[in-house]
């Protein structure tokens, strides 16, 4: 039978898990912080919200329990900085990433090192800026054809509009296949998946996987029926002996200086790991985009002029930089991100001893980072829970504090796609303002925080026609 990411072990290249501090094997002194008999279940029914709490109540470094196993929050800039950059090989992924490993396999988003570094470098090219900008005519015309059926009265459900057009994108710019079909698949499995990664990511919980119970089986199977999407791209692809200097071509073809190639098992993890965060977190953003336009609706109208003359490029060499200078969707994006990261927590584990903003972190512990929390640092950001994309303007972002503001990560953990996603987020928006209004029928969605931040629902929206005498 052959091994899906799902079934395959921990690979054996990768640092050996130090073994977890408990109460009793903790160091006398560690930093205040939560502590209560139903931690784990507020832990669990709102991690955002914990994690929050226990920055706003104990500072910049706090200490807990969860699973019996020891936790520290570490909300400071300064420190997730350390943690993300300056010493991030004194750190491992932590809790959550051996249970996503059962989803991704060893993709860029879960890989440990070496692993990590040798695939990073084999992928880097299709997400080389001036590569990246040779998409935007792409990502344009499939947003054309994809709100081509919107009609003004009507409504949709839009985050099963996005995810189907962010979906269609990566599919058809960096793996060259049209697996349309899929979609409803995709979108299912992932839901399951992302679900079941979050809600049972603490210590001990993976045992349960075994288990006949419909709640674990449906993992299972939506890890392998993702897996199997990946599968029939890489398969189409080589059948149909299709040759095109896209990510999976150079999967396909890469090579190290060694002379040794990606095995078809690691190029359909970093396949699934492509659609996940290549479709998945982008759709996100942009529906908390539009759900935040509903809310501040005198956005549409400077988004609509500025599409007008952004979108005139369209058919120039240099049509992308105009759209990565677009200053309203440019706030708007980031604002977004700040507010909605698309992945809100980071989880490490302590390979050794270390210090975090000059305090004592010991070998074995858990270390939280959490893109959701230092966002919202009122030191950094005034009225931190207000959507003000004004704050982005100048040279704002250049004035904070490295590891304020890490949407995509930093260090060599950063996602290779950032670019991507910024391009792709602005043409979406920039199209959408320009021919539609969209206006919350069931009111502001509120978040369902998983594996990714996600609104929760389909998020209906009321379409409108823009104005037409801008």
């Amino acid at each position: 039978m052959a091994t899906t990411p799902f079934t395959a072990p921990r690979p054996a290249s990768y640092a050996p898990i130090p073994r977890p501090l408990k109460r009793k094997t903790a160091p006398s002194e560690i930093p205040p912080g939560p502590r209560s008999p139903l931690l784990t279940l507020k832990f669990q029914r709102d991690t955002p919200g914990f994690l929050r709490t226990a920055r706003d109540e104990f500072g910049d470094l706090a200490s807990f329990f969860l699973g019996g196993q020891l936790f520290y929050g570490a909300f400071a800039p300064e420190m997730v900085h350390e943690v993300t950059v300056s010493k991030q090989h004194s750190f491992i992924k932590g809790v959550g990433f051996d249970r996503m490993r059962k989803v991704l396999g060893t993709g860029l988003l879960t890989n440990e090192e070496p692993i990590h570094l040798r695939h990073r470098r084999l992928m880097q090219s299709p997400f080389h800026i001036s590569k990246i900008s040779s998409y935007a005519e792409t990502m344009l015309a499939l947003t054309e054809k994809h709100i081509s059926n919107w009609r003004a009265g009507s409504d949709v459900e839009l985050g099963p509009e996005m995810m189907s057009l962010t979906f269609d994108i990566v599919a058809e710019i960096l793996f060259g296949t049209d697996i349309s079909k899929d979609t409803e698949r995709v979108q299912r499995s992932m839901h399951i998946a992302i679900d079941r990664i979050e809600r049972t990511m603490l210590p001990g919980l993976d045992r349960m996987d075994s288990w006949p119970i419909p709640y674990f089986k449906k993992f299972h199977t939506a890890a392998d029926d993702l897996n199997d999407v990946a599968s029939k791209i890489i398969r189409t692809r080589i059948e149909r002996g299709i040759k095109r200097d896209d990510l999976l071509g150079i999967l396909l073809e890469a090579t190290t200086p060694e002379g040794e190639r990606l095995s078809a098992e690691e190029i359909s993890d970093e396949t699934l790991t492509l659609i996940l965060s290549g479709h998945e977190t982008t759709a996100n953003v942009l529906t908390w985009a539009f759900a935040y336009l509903s809310e501040y609706p005198k956005y549409w109208e400077q988004l609509a002029i500025e599409a007008e003359e952004v979108l005139a490029h369209r058919g120039e060499d240099d049509f992308a930089s105009h759209l990565f200078r677009a200053p309203i969707a440019s706030t708007i994006f980031s604002e977004v991100l700040r507010l909605c990261p698309p992945v809100w927590v980071a989880p490490r584990r302590a390979l050794e001893d270390v210090e975090l903003g000059g305090r004592f972190v010991p070998k074995g512990a858990h270390v939280l980072v959490s893109q959701f929390v230092t966002q919202r640092d009122p030191r950094y950001f005034d009225n931190p829970d207000k959507f003000i994309p004004e704050r982005w303007q100048g040279d704002f972002e250049k004035s904070l504090p490295k590891g304020a503001y890490f949407p995509f990560g930093a260090g060599t953990r950063k996602c290779l796609g950032d670019q991507f996603a910024l391009l792709e987020g602005r043409i979406i928006i920039l199209e959408i303002a320009r021919r539609f209004r969209l206006a919350l029928k069931d009111g502001f969605p509120k978040a369902q925080p998983r594996a990714t931040y996600r609104p929760k629902g389909s998020v209906a929206m009321k379409v409108s026609a823009a104005r037409r005498d801008l």
